[in-house]
C-alpha cells in the first residue's frame, strides 16, 4: 500500500489549486460558491495535519495509511473536477462575449468599449477607433484618457459644456459611487481626431464581481448628424408621455363606476366595461354594432340612427336616450357620446351608458314622462349641488287627482296632462344647475337652484292655497291637476343630502293634512 501513497505536500499542493479554481469559477459565474470554497479550505487544513504526523503516524499504521491513500486519489478527482467546471466556464464566457460583441456590430448600436477598475481599457470598436485614428494595438491595456486626451475633445455630456478633465473626473467619480444593476443613458459630444464633431448615444453599465467593482462597459451608437438626435430625444420624450396617457386611461377605465362604452365605427364594433355589461346583461364586452342597436326599441332606434349620423366636427357631442331589450324586459338608457374627429386615423365614438332604472313606470309614449330621471339619481344629483355650497331647494310634489282623470277620461288623457303639467314645471324653475325626477307614478322631485324661483314659489304658495294646481284643456276635455308640495331647504332645514329628502316628504305629508290650510308646505313652518 506504501507503493501507491505519496507525500502529503503533494495534496497540499493540489488542495491548493483547488481553492484557485473554486475562486475563478466563482467570479466568472458573479456567485460565491460557499459549500465548494468552505470544502476547498478544509481540505487544504486536513493536508497540513496530515503533512506533519505523515512519518509518525499514517506510514507506520496500515490502516491509516489505507484511509490516506483513498483520500488522496479523493482530492485528485476533485481536483480533475474543478479544472473541467473552470475551463468550461472560462470559455462559455468568451463564447458569449464574441457573441455579444458580434450582435453589436449587426446592430445599430455600433459602439462600444470596455474598461478595467483602473480605466484601462480591456476591449473597444472598430467604429470609435476610426474617430480617434488607432488600432485596437495601439489602445489595449492603456487608461481611457491618456488615448482620449490626446486624440479627441469632449464638449458636451448630456446637454452641459465639459471639457476632457471634466469627463474624467465625472468617470474616476462615478466607479467610487456606483452600485451593482445600476444602469446610465449617456449623450457624448466630442471632436475627433479630425475636429469633426461626432455624437455617441451610450449605455453605461458597471461590472462587478464577487461584489466588488471591476470597471464598466458602455454600449451605444455613433451619430454625425446633431439634428436627428434632436429629434429623437422629442420623439423618445413624446413616447413616454403616450405611455404615461396610457396607463392613466387604463386607470381610469379599471377605476369609474361609470359605464363606459368604445364605439369603432371601422370595425363595427362596440366595447363596453364590465358595469355595462353587467347591468344591460350582454353575453361579453366586445359586440357587433348592429347586434347591440337591434335590441334598441324599434320606436328609438330611428331617432338614435338619426342623432349619431349627424355628428359633425362642429357638433362632435351627442345625448340620447332609448329603451333597450334586457331580459325581455324594456330599459331605459341614457346615452352621452362624442365622435373622435381628431383621430384622422379611426373613426370613434366614446361616451358614458346609463341605465335609468325606469321600467317600472309603465310607458306612456310621452317623452318627459318616459325620459325623466328616476329616484336613483336625486341622493347622487343632491350631493353634488351641496359641494357647490350654494343654498338651494328641494320640493317633493304629489299630483293628487291624476287617478281620478284616469277614472273619468282613461289613462291616455292622465298620461297627456300629467306630462302638459310636468314641462310647464321644468319650463318654469329648472336651470342648468337644477333638475326634475320622478319618485313615483304621482310624485316628482325638484331642485331648485336660482334665488328667484325660490322667492317666487314662497310667494305664491303663501298667497294662494292651491298656487301650484293647473287646469288643462285636452280637446274637449277641460281638467284641472290638483297639486300638493313639500319644501325643504338646505342649509337652513337640513345639513345632508338624506335630511333634506326626508325633511321635504315631511313637508309634503303636512301639506296632504285635512286639517292644513293650502296645498304647500315648507318645513321651516312645522320644525
Amino acid at each position: 500500500m506504501l507503493a501507491y501513497a505519496q507525500h502529503p505536500i503533494f495534496g497540499l499542493i493540489i488542495a491548493f489549486f483547488i481553492v484557485v479554481f473554486v475562486v475563478t469559477e466563482s467570479i466568472l459565474k458573479e456567485n460565491v460558491l460557499k459549500n465548494r470554497l468552505t470544502f476547498s479550505f478544509i481540505n487544504i487544513a486536513i493536508f497540513i495535519v496530515l503533512f506533519f504526523i505523515y512519518e509518525t503516524r499514517i506510514v507506520t499504521n496500515e490502516d491509516w495509511l489505507l484511509g490516506y491513500v483513498i483520500y488522496l486519489y479523493f482530492t485528485y478527482f476533485v481536483f480533475l473536477i474543478s479544472l473541467y467546471n473552470t475551463f468550461r466556464n472560462a470559455i462559455t464566457n468568451a463564447s458569449q462575449y464574441q457573441l455579444f460583441i458580434k450582435g453589436v456590430k449587426n446592430t445599430k448600436w455600433n459602439v462600444y468599449y470596455v474598461v478595467d477598475h483602473k480605466e484601462r481599457i480591456k476591449d473597444i470598436s472598430i467604429s470609435l477607433l476610426r474617430e480617434l485614428n488607432l488600432d485596437k494595438a495601439d489602445v489595449v491595456g492603456k487608461k481611457l484618457f491618456s488615448v482620449f486626451g490626446t486624440k479627441i475633445r469632449f464638449t458636451k455630456l448630456n446637454g452641459e459644456d465639459v471639457n476632457n478633465r471634466t469627463i474624467e473626473k465625472y468617470y474616476n467619480d462615478y466607479k467610487k459611487t456606483v452600485k451593482a444593476n445600476d444602469s446610465e443613458d449617456q449623450e457624448l459630444h466630442f471632436l475627433n481626431f479630425n475636429g469633426e464633431t461626432v455624437i455617441l448615444h451610450l449605455n453605461m453599465q458597471p461590472l462587478f464581481a464577487l461584489g466588488k467593482y471591476r470597471g464598466r462597459m458602455c454600449v451605444g451608437e455613433k451619430k454625425t448628424d446633431e439634428a436627428l438626435m434632436v429629434v429623437e430625444r422629442e420623439l423618445k420624450k413624446v413616447d413616454y408621455e403616450l405611455e404615461s396617457i396610457r396607463h392613466k386611461f387604463i386607470a381610469t377605465l379599471e377605476l369609474s363606476e361609470d359605464g363606459l362604452f368604445y364605439i369603432d365605427l371601422d370595425e363595427k364594433t362596440i366595447w363596453v366595461n364590465d358595469i355595462v355589461r353587467d347591468q344591460l346583461k350582454l353575453p361579453s364586452n366586445i359586440l357587433n354594432v348592429d347586434d347591440y342597436r337591434a335590441l334598441i326599441d324599434a320606436d328609438d332606434i330611428k331617432k338614435y340612427l338619426q342623432v349619431t349620423n349627424d355628428l359633425t366636427p362642429n357638433k362632435a357631442s351627442y345625448s340620447v336616450s332609448y329603451r333597450l331589450l334586457v331580459d325581455g324586459q324594456s330599459m331605459w338608457i341614457k346615452e352621452k357620446g362624442k365622435r373622435l374627429f381628431e383621430d384622422k386615423q379611426n373613426a370613434v365614438i366614446m361616451g358614458i351608458m346609463t341605465p335609468m332604472h325606469s321600467k317600472h313606470f309603465r310607458k306612456t309614449g310621452i317623452e318627459i314622462l318616459d325620459t325623466i330621471k328616476d329616484e336613483n339619481y336625486i341622493l347622487p344629483d343632491l350631493k353634488a349641488l351641496i359641494k357647490t355650497t350654494r343654498p338651494f331647494q328641494l320640493a317633493i310634489i304629489n299630483l293628487k287627482n291624476i287617478p281620478k282623470i284616469n277614472e273619468m277620461y282613461g289613462r291616455e288623457v292622465g298620461n297627456m296632462l300629467m306630462g302638459q303639467y310636468i314641462s310647464k314645471l321644468k319650463q318654469t324653475f329648472v336651470t342648468e344647475s337644477s333638475d326634475l325626477y320622478r319618485l313615483s307614478g304621482l310624485e316628482f322631485v325638484l331642485t331648485i337652484t336660482d334665488q328667484r324661483k325660490m322667492a317666487s314659489l314662497y310667494k305664491g304658495i303663501k298667497a294662494e292655497e292651491n298656487h301650484l294646481n293647473m287646469t288643462i284643456e285636452y280637446g274637449s276635455i277641460t281638467a284641472e291637476l290638483e297639486v300638493f308640495v313639500g319644501v325643504a331647504q338646505m342649509y337652513d332645514d337640513a345639513v345632508n343630502a338624506q335630511d333634506l329628502f326626508q325633511n321635504a316628504s315631511l313637508a309634503l305629508k303636512t301639506a296632504q293634512l285635512p286639517q292644513y290650510r293650502g296645498q304647500g308646505c315648507y318645513f321651516n313652518d312645522i320644525k
